[in-house]
């Protein structure tokens, strides 16, 4: 198992997983985790650590909600994929297995679904993965805690948005420390 690892800034990357239009509204407490995300998002680019957002068949589901977007900010990359895994499209695979990135935290949605087949072969490759509970969903929060509870059973770490933060700033004399704790307050 691979749950017990610590996050470092060193070797941690974000991966925001199919947060579309035509799917957001109907998942499960979605004004949360849209929040959380937010979060993380703006606290990752004030670390400088790399950010990867996916779009499932965007002709199909959208383009990624304004919401987010707005926080990626005008030069964030959106790679569209067909495959439910992002490793299962090659491009995708070649692009973040080549980043010196060996920690992953996923968040988006489907938990279920796109983070469940994501995180299992990010596993595979030898990958630390983490997903953020709050940050993560599906529609139905049984297909949700489903998917919590086979993700942790395959070696995935289970955690929230503020015990990434804080393990990643690691002491409050950081730079970012104070501009962080603005986000979450």
């Amino acid at each position: 198992m691979t749950q017990n690892f610590t996050l470092s800034r060193s070797a941690c990357g974000l991966l925001v997983i199919d947060v579309q239009e035509k799917l957001f509204p109907f998942v499960d407490r979605g004004c949360e985790v849209m929040q959380q995300m937010q979060i993380l998002v703006k606290a990752f680019q004030k670390m400088g650590l790399p950010i990867y957002s996916t779009e499932q068949y965007p002709q199909g589901l959208g383009p990624t909600v304004a919401e987010l977007k707005a926080y990626l900010g005008n030069s964030q990359q959106y790679l569209s994929k067909t495959t439910f895994s992002c490793l299962k499209d090659p491009q995708i695979k070649t692009m973040l297995l080549s980043e010196p990135i060996s920690q992953w935290v996923l968040i988006g949605i489907e938990a279920h679904v796109c983070i469940l087949q994501t995180a299992r072969d990010l596993l595979a490759e030898g990958k630390q993965v983490a997903i953020v509970n709050n940050a993560i969903t599906s529609r139905s929060i049984y297909d949700f805690s489903t998917a919590i509870a086979e993700m942790r059973d395959m070696g995935v770490r289970v955690t929230s948005t503020e015990t990434v933060l804080f393990e990643l700033l690691k002491d409050s004399q950081v730079a970012e420390f104070k501009q962080i704790i603005e986000l979450i307050k």
